[in-house]
Parts: structure tokens; sequence; C-alpha cells
């Protein structure tokens, strides 16, 4: 009985000590929440205000097309490039376009690479430019004399290098990360012979 007689008296000392804290805190609680509340208003309002003086300015943002940049002049051939897009962490590819013209060229994407050898240039046209296909890339020579272009070899990957290793022979080296390649462009098979 002694035990019931503690217990409620924990009980009634708690519930008093709960009231009176409560009645002590619930002010600086409702003042503080109205402060916050005047805080957040104040600066809305600001913001309201700096918006409004913003609207009678020209605001308006002009983007830029972007333009035709050259990019090289092989055999005769003048070739410029015309900014397309980009891979989300990836390469960015092209159009490109050619004085002659050459409508061959004008109908894909290309990517950076180029190399000019035996009057010409190799290549990376995009056979897709969708990023759930890539890397999905073929190797073109472009012959500037003829404006012809010949597929050499399907390549899946980024990073191409190109390094010549005689006058009638240039080796592309490509890695894409787990395996790697090379790719040997010989002159005589591109050009026919004179």
């Amino acid at each position: 009985m002694a035990e019931n007689a503690f217990s409620d008296t924990f009980s009634l000392v708690r519930k008093i000590l709960w009231n009176f804290l409560f009645v002590i805190f619930y002010p600086i609680i409702t003042t503080f929440s109205l402060l916050f509340m005047g805080v957040i208003w104040f600066f809305s309002t600001i913001s309201k205000v700096l918006r409004r003086i913003e609207r009678g300015k020209n605001s308006l943002i002009e983007l830029k097309k972007p333009d035709w940049e050259p990019l090289t002049t092989v055999g005769g051939c003048r070739i410029e490039k015309l900014f397309v897009d980009n891979i989300l962490f990836g390469p960015t590819y092209y159009k490109f376009r050619s004085e002659p013209a050459i409508d061959a060229l004008a109908d894909s994407f290309y990517g950076d690479f180029t190399y000019k050898c035996f009057d010409g240039i190799l290549l990376q046209k995009w056979n897709s430019t969708t990023y759930k296909d890539l890397p999905d890339f073929t190797l073109v020579y472009l012959d500037a004399r003829t404006g012809k272009i010949t597929d050499i070899e399907k390549i899946k990957s980024f990073s191409w290098v190109a390094k010549q290793v005689n006058e009638n022979e240039v080796i592309i080296k490509w890695f894409n990360g787990t395996e790697g390649g090379e790719v040997k462009v010989n002159k005589n098979e591109l050009q026919p012979s004179k």
C-alpha cells in the first residue's frame, strides 16, 4: 500500500511539474514561432519587391545560336563544323559542311576526332546520338579530291588516337575502358591508283 501511495504521489508531482513547465515555456515557444514567421514574411516581401523591380528592367536572356566554325582545309576542300549537342559527361557531336559541297558529309553527325592524311581526312562518324546506343561510331575517310566518303571500320569507343606509320599507312588506336584495339588504314586501299 505504501508503494501505491508513493506511485500516486510521484504521478501527481510529475503532472504538476509538467503543467508548471508548460505554462512557463508556452509563451517562449509561441514568441519564437511568431518571430520566425515574421522573419519569413519579411524576406518574402523583400523578394516580391525585388522581383517587381527586376520585371521593370529588360531581363531577357538571349541565347546565342551556334555558328559554323572552320574545322580544316584539306586538298582544296574547306570543312566547317556546327555544334549540335553533347552527351552528358561525354563527347560533343557536330554537323559538317564543305566547300565545294559534299552531300554525304552533310547527312551525318561527326565527333571531335579528325586526322589529315593521304589528301583527305579521317573522321569519327556517329551512327547514333541516343545515349543508350553509344559508343557506336564508324571511322570514315573523306577523299578531298573526289568528295567520296569511305567507311573503314565500326569502333565502339569514344577515345581514338591516330599515328602515321609511314606515308602510306596510319594506325588508329582506341580504348573503351575495358578493351582496346587498332585499325590500320592503308592509302592504297582508299585511293585508286593513278
